[in-house]
């Protein structure tokens, strides 16, 4: 009777384990994890930039983010700590930038995810540089190839005389050239605008500046 007893409980247990599949295990494959980079953006140059990444595992394992940045060519941003989800950099001219986000599992890497984020040049901000002064009359603003910043502005009678021309890199902060007021003649911070200074101050009526069609001029901005 305790033969009979031992040999069906052998068989329940075997009848147990095939019906839970316990004796047929396999481990789980594991799949790459899922980076999102997240949405795009538009921003004025010079503000700092926080990405909005992401990312997901099927397996439930922890991930690690690695973040690279493709930028202008005049640009020195640089990402703050690409590590992690949600780094920051500053888009110091205006311009493309475009950021590239994968994510890890300790075996597999994710697809890449990239995001655009557009500098534009803050034209409100150049504007502000004249704020309400009424010396200064027949103000001007235009883009150069979607980053560098004309401005040129006169003086009305009896004022100082401050006016002329000044050509920025993408925000007030960044000046490169100068000429009029107290600059008599075209002072650039770096030599190599010296040329392109020239020309536009030859060819100040012209509506591309005297630059031609190799270079897109956009004024955005005539307050007599």
């Amino acid at each position: 009777m305790r033969q009979h007893t031992t040999r069906l409980a052998a068989l329940l247990l075997v009848s147990a384990l095939t019906a839970c599949g316990g004796g047929d295990y396999h481990a789980p494959v594991n799949v790459a994890p899922v980076a999102n980079a997240g949405p795009a953006q538009t921003v004025d140059a010079g503000t700092v930039v926080t990405l909005a990444g992401s990312g997901s595992d099927a397996n439930q394992d922890v991930i690690t983010y690695l973040w690279t940045l493709t930028k202008p060519a005049t640009s020195v941003a640089s990402l703050e700590n690409y590590h992690v989800a949600t780094p920051t950099f500053t888009a110091d001219v205006a311009g493309t930038y475009v950021a590239t986000l994968t994510t890890n599992d300790k075996q597999l890497d994710s697809a890449p995810s990239s995001v655009t984020i557009t500098a534009q040049v803050p034209v409100k901000a150049f504007v502000a540089i004249w704020g309400n002064n009424t010396c200064h009359i027949n103000q001007r603003i235009w883009i150069i190839d979607g980053h560098l910043v004309l401005t040129a502005f006169g003086n009305a009678s009896g004022c100082i005389i401050d006016g002329g021309y000044r050509l920025y890199e993408s925000t007030p902060a960044a000046l490169l050239c100068q000429q009029g007021g107290l600059a008599i003649t075209s002072l650039c911070v770096d030599a190599g605008n010296d040329t392109l200074m020239s020309t536009i101050i030859a060819n100040s009526s012209a509506a591309d500046l005297g630059l031609g069609p190799s270079h897109q001029v956009q004024q955005v901005y005539n307050k007599p």
